[in-house]
């Protein structure tokens, strides 16, 4: 292994992987997700499995605020596979905000029929498996997740596969187009690529929206080039 390659965030993830225990029998659903092989550094975007997330909160707080709701799509052999995507309330009786209603417009009677956050975690955690994780602006969903297991399982950060959306458009805007002012939301960064508009703030919706635009990034990235996910990962990690 090269200096470079030993350095690169995908050696180093691998790394924190090694180092990372689950010795309680509770959280076995994280097993698999923490201790799957990851990509070789010369694999290819095209042949990953990816888990689309997005979830809806209360705020942006994951100490003070609370998960409403999940939704995850699945993009395998670069296809979007609605017939496995999931969208789940979370069960709360007394923690809906106005001022989080406003935007996604999840009501209390919404989540009456919601299930357990356990519940959906777990449920989560086992369609994984050995799939990358992805999110727009993904620095939510790692913090509400990584403060879900530090909270109730006392587990330090996961060592998950996170790809950044809106980390990859940022990296377009500046390096490539040049742009110094550019608007990074899902919506705004869908327009550019002649995406269809969605009516946002739904967690299915914007899990939907996010992995077709992971798919028309990975398009560009590769335009005259390998389809490198050592590429893709490393650009997305970038903040």
């Amino acid at each position: 292994m090269s200096l470079l390659d030993y350095f690169h965030p995908l050696s180093a993830l691998k790394r924190q992987r090694e180092n990372f225990k689950i010795k309680d029998s509770l959280v076995s659903s994280l097993v698999e997700p923490t201790s799957a092989p990851l990509p070789e550094l010369n694999a290819l975007c095209s042949e990953q499995s990816y888990v689309v997330l997005d979830i809806e909160t209360t705020g942006f707080d994951p100490v003070e605020d609370e998960i409403l709701s999940m939704g995850w799509v699945v993009i395998k052999n670069q296809q979007i596979d609605l017939a496995n995507s999931q969208h789940v309330y979370i069960k709360h009786f007394d923690k809906v905000k106005p001022e989080s209603a406003v935007i996604n417009h999840i009501t209390p009677q919404m989540l009456a029929n919601g299930v357990s956050l356990h519940e959906a975690m777990s449920y989560f955690f086992t369609h994984l498996s050995d799939k990358v994780l992805v999110a727009h602006g993904s620095v939510i969903e790692a913090e509400f997740i990584n403060y879900y297991a530090k909270k109730y399982w006392q587990l330090p950060t996961l060592p998950l596969l996170w790809l950044d959306t809106l980390c990859l458009e940022k990296h377009f805007a500046t390096a490539i187009d040049h742009y110094s002012d550019v608007d990074l939301t899902l919506a705004g960064t869908r327009k550019r690529y002649g995406l269809p508009e969605y009516n946002s703030h739904n967690a299915l919706v914007d899990a939907l929206g996010a992995a077709e635009l992971l798919l028309a990034q990975q398009k560009r990235l590769s335009r005259g080039s390998r389809d490198s996910f050592a590429r893709l990962y490393r650009l997305s990690q970038r903040k």
